[in-house]
Order: structure tokens, then C-alpha cells, then sequence
């Protein structure tokens, strides 16, 4: 079985999930001040990491590990709406055409495609379903009483922890071809992901990925082709 695995933000579409959080309270007005307390209190990280004091890696996961406090108290139901909402209203609009047929190229291949994002699992969830992709792997959220608490489960789905996690939903499954599989990312601290297959690619990569993939000789989408480039 020959895996492709996606990366969400950036690389299947143009947008980052916050904004999409941040939207949907705007527009319906619920959860404005903890998502307020979100932005303030994370915010202030990243001049730590322009500064390089704080790596971008170590941001990411904070980010991941307490995006949570965006949908406290919600049930499971509530949160539901919010993430079709998200699912239709923002990320659908901001999908790369150019990326999502290289994923519908791997889904008539017959390959088994899964979205791996630190985005929350059910939220990701609805995505994929709005995106025809079965199987996604994101940061499962932690339900008390029948309400997020705002944590989330550890390790978040970034960085290492993307392959940890796709490899624990692989788990039991014996003829997974890591050699002949591919996974398609955007940001530097993808690389573990990226390594974890036989071809890489690099999706309208940053800098450092960039550069990363032009000095290993990795694949690079960053245009919109006029015909789909074959799968090799």
C-alpha cells in the first residue's frame, strides 16, 4: 500500500486554521474573549522567534497545544456547527486547485491519502469530508463532562509528532511501502514528515524548506501548472 499524505495549512490551501477560528466567532459572534485571550497571550511569541530566541518549531506546538481555549466549554455538538462552518465558509474557498488534483491524481492511483494537520481532529475532520478525503490525522481534543476542557491530547500533531501520530493511525497495517509513498508539506518543520516517505514534496515552500529542497533535490510545486505533473 503506497501512503500520500497532505499537510493542511499552506500546502492544501492558502490559509492558517486560527484565521478560520478567529472568522467564524467574529461573524457569529460567540467566544470572542477566550479567543482574544488566545491571540494576546500567543502573539507575544513571535518576536521571541524573529529574535531567535524561540524556535519556530516550539511556536507552532504552544500554538497547537492551546488552540483548544478557542472552543472551551462547547460540546461536541456545538463545536460540530462551528467546524462545518469553518470547513465550507473558509477553507474550501482558499483550496490550491493545483495541489488538491495532485490528491485526487493519488486517489485515482488507488493510494491511500490521509491529511495530517495539527488542526483539531474533529475540525480536520470536517474538512477532509469537505475535501472527499477519507482518513485525516489531527490533535484530538480533550472532552470533560461532556465539554472540551480547551487541552488538547500530547503530542500535538506538529513537527515529530505528525509522524508519530500518522504511524500510531497506520498502526496495524503491515504492507505500508514508506519507500514508494509521498507526502506533500509547506513548512520547514515538516521535514520529518517529508523524510518519513520515499518523495518528498515541497509545497510553496518557506524559505528554509525551500532551500532545504532545492539542496537535496526534492520536488517543489510553487505554481499552478497547466496539466497535472504524472506521479512518478
Amino acid at each position: 500500500m503506497i501512503v500520500s499524505v497532505f499537510d493542511l495549512d499552506g500546502t492544501l490551501y492558502t490559509g492558517h486554521i486560527v484565521q478560520g477560528i478567529a472568522l467564524h466567532h467574529r461573524v457569529h459572534r460567540v467566544k470572542r474573549l477566550p479567543l482574544c485571550v488566545f491571540m494576546l497571550a500567543h502573539m507575544a511569541s513571535w518576536p521571541l522567534w524573529r529574535l531567535g530566541l524561540v524556535s519556530e518549531a516550539a511556536i507552532r506546538e504552544l500554538w497547537t497545544r492551546d488552540m483548544g481555549w478557542t472552543v472551551r466549554g462547547w460540546t461536541a455538538q456545538e463545536a460540530a456547527a462551528a467546524f462545518a462552518w469553518i470547513a465550507e465558509h473558509y477553507v474550501q474557498p482558499l483550496v490550491r486547485p493545483d495541489v488538491l488534483a495532485r490528491l485526487r491524481g493519488h486517489q485515482a492511483a488507488g493510494h491511500r491519502v490521509i491529511v495530517v494537520s495539527g488542526t483539531f481532529a474533529p475540525l480536520l475532520a470536517k474538512i477532509g469530508r469537505q475535501l472527499g478525503v477519507k482518513e485525516t490525522v489531527g490533535t484530538p481534543l480533550v472532552l470533560r463532562a461532556g465539554r472540551y476542557s480547551g487541552a488538547c491530547e500530547l503530542p500535538v500533531c506538529q513537527g515529530g509528532g505528525k509522524v508519530s501520530r500518522l504511524e500510531a493511525h497506520l498502526r496495524g497495517t503491515d504492507d505500508i511501502l514508506w519507500a514508494q509513498s509521498y507526502a506533500y508539506a509547506d513548512s520547514y518543520t515538516d521535514l520529518p514528515l517529508l523524510e518519513r516517505v520515499g518523495h518528498p514534496v515541497a509545497v510553496y515552500p518557506d524559505s528554509q524548506l525551500a532551500a532545504h529542497a532545492r539542496a537535496h533535490g526534492l520536488e517543489i510545486m510553487q505554481s499552478e501548472p497547466t496539466a497535472v505533473s504524472p506521479l512518478r
